[in-house]
């Protein structure tokens, strides 16, 4: 069932199974900023990732000795299980409260809100966790959104750039066939801070940029100013992503990473993953913001 919140300047349309942004329009131009899903391309627009990101070794966590099965970016991801809230017109949420379900796949008690609010020309998605155990909990978090590069027959991927605050060393970690990180980098073509997209860039995979000195970066056409800005404060890692050939590309920021080849499937032994103690609180953003 799709949900919708709106303001004066946007109007976005969200997924109940799995809390995800099907839309995101502007009132004025009709725009669409979120890739309408294709499902001979791919079956998602924004998946939630929590409490894993990615692949996780063997398809399953470990903790104090016992298994948990884990699914390829965890437990959110089309759960039918979000209790939806309407707060007011241009703001909702969705919310898992941990139960026995849960307790099969991970360890720990929890609240997990999305929380989504309009403020002007911003979309502003906010994650609220909180650790209603006994003990740490260890997790990661992070999105998967789809923005749209509409193509026609005058526009290519190649007419679509992603724009970078600032220089940095464009070293992506890659993934092996067993779609876990490798220790292979990859280095990545840009003129200064601009990596323009093409129908080849993803023919890896992911490009995974596991640390960043950054919190955003704009998708726009390649000859203009103006785009799309996606906001990430305290976001170590960002991902990169697309099926070769789509006409969209995912910005993904990440609060920890996919398994490693050698990595432990002990959660808690998880290097990139964030612990928060019993009956802590905590909340991060990703803002989209309509230029």
């Amino acid at each position: 069932m799709l949900h919708t919140i709106e303001n004066d300047k946007l109007i976005c349309a969200i997924e109940s199974d799995g809390a995800e942004i099907r839309s995101l329009k502007d009132k004025v131009t009709n725009q669409e900023y979120i890739w309408q899903i294709k499902e001979s391309v791919w079956g998602g627009s924004s998946p939630v990732l929590f409490p894993s990101i990615g692949k996780i070794k063997d398809d399953k966590i470990s903790y104090k000795g016992k298994d948990y099965a884990m699914p390829k970016h965890g437990i959110i991801r089309n759960n039918g299980s979000l209790i939806f809230e309407k707060v007011s017109n241009s703001k909702c949420t969705f919310t898992l409260q941990s139960s026995s379900i849960t307790l099969r796949q991970y360890p720990f008690k929890f609240i997990f809100q999305v929380q989504y609010e309009l403020i002007e020309n911003q979309l502003v998605m906010t994650y609220n966790i909180e650790n209603r155990d006994t003990v740490p909990m260890y997790f990661s978090c992070g999105g998967h959104t789809a923005y749209a590069c509409p193509l026609s027959d005058n526009v290519s991927l190649s007419d679509y750039v992603i724009e970078f605050p600032t220089q940095f060393d464009f070293l992506s970690d890659t993934l092996s066939p067993s779609l876990l990180l490798s220790e292979r980098q990859r280095k990545i073509d840009t003129n200064r801070n601009v990596l323009s997209l093409s129908e080849t860039l993803f023919n890896e995979d992911a490009l995974i940029f596991s640390n960043i000195n950054f919190d955003w970066v704009r998708l726009r056409r390649k000859n203009a100013e103006k785009g799309v800005v996606i906001r990430f404060k305290d976001y170590p890692h960002l991902a990169l992503w697309a099926k070769p050939g789509a006409d969209y590309v995912c910005i993904e920021p990440w609060l920890g990473l996919p398994d490693r080849e050698n990595e432990s499937n002990d959660i808690s032994q998880k290097s990139s993953y964030k612990m928060i103690d019993p009956n802590i609180k905590f909340s991060i953003d990703i803002i989209t913001e309509v230029e």
